[in-house]
């Protein structure tokens, strides 16, 4: 921070440890002001600074409630059942996974000719993938996987059509998409943890007011920026005005001087 001491008197006059005393008055000044200006410089870098953390930090928010009405505007997505909780969803994302892989890893042979099906044109499922898939499907709902759960009591077998893995495959992937969406969704605090449980679905309700917060402190920062803004105008027009002073200090002591040895 700029510092003058003992202005008046005989002692000396120092600037940031700079014995004024010894410099002409317009060097002096000018030094003043050069200083007054680096002031002004730094509270415009400072504004400057500040201004970026808030766009970030705005469009954080918006990003997130983006993410949030892309959940909530697909009509699938509010028939799931939703886990326990966040570690019991990652769970179950790992086995939605797990089983996506043996979808598509039966539908490669399928199509290469490894896989064959029985007499009755059937696809058999190792056991784990099979508990897997039973797991999360009884858990999320067996109105959200038809080709999957194909029977009128609502049972279903490790036997499989090749068309039932094919639409079976893509009910599999939407759900994965959900759970990655909600997983990110809760671990950066987006949505709170207490709208998971068993048996629960998704409160759209809830998540319209969670996007309508975001949006607004999304508003709240860029309104705090505008504000900014003009301070930061401020600050660098009294360094353009303190610097282009410097200068004419600087050459008004310079004329003079020259005017001094002419006479």
């Amino acid at each position: 921070m700029t510092q003058i001491n003992s202005v008046n008197g005989t002692n000396s006059m120092n600037l940031d440890g700079i014995d004024l005393k010894g410099m002409s008055p317009f060097a002096a000044a000018a030094l003043v002001q050069l200083e007054i200006a680096k002031t002004n410089k730094d509270s415009a870098t400072r504004y400057i600074s500040e201004m970026k953390a808030q766009n970030d930090q705005a469009r954080k928010y918006l990003e997130q409630a983006d993410a949030l009405k892309a959940i909530n505007t697909n009509p699938a997505y509010a028939k799931y059942k939703l886990p326990e909780n966040l570690e019991e969803m990652k769970k179950t994302l790992a086995d939605v996974e797990y089983v996506q892989a043996t979808y598509e890893k039966m539908e490669s042979q399928i199509a290469d000719g490894t896989l064959k099906p029985d007499k009755n044109g059937l696809y058999t499922m190792d056991k784990t993938s099979d508990d897997k898939l039973h797991d999360f499907v009884n858990k999320a709902g067996h109105d959200n996987f038809p080709n999957i759960v194909r029977t009128a009591d609502g049972s279903f077998d490790n036997l499989h059509f090749k068309y039932e893995l094919d639409d079976g495959l893509k009910e599999i992937k939407q759900y994965k998409e959900f759970l990655t969406s909600m997983i990110k969704a809760t671990e950066n605090g987006t949505i709170p943890q207490d709208m998971l449980g068993k048996n629960k679905t998704l409160n759209t309700a809830t998540i319209d007011s969670i996007i309508s917060s975001l949006q607004h402190q999304a508003e709240n920062c860029n309104s705090d920026n505008q504000t900014q803004m003009v301070k930061l105008q401020d600050k660098m027009g009294q360094y353009n005005a303190f610097v282009s002073g410097s200068s004419d200090m600087i050459k008004t002591g310079a004329q003079l001087q020259q005017s001094i040895l002419r006479n």
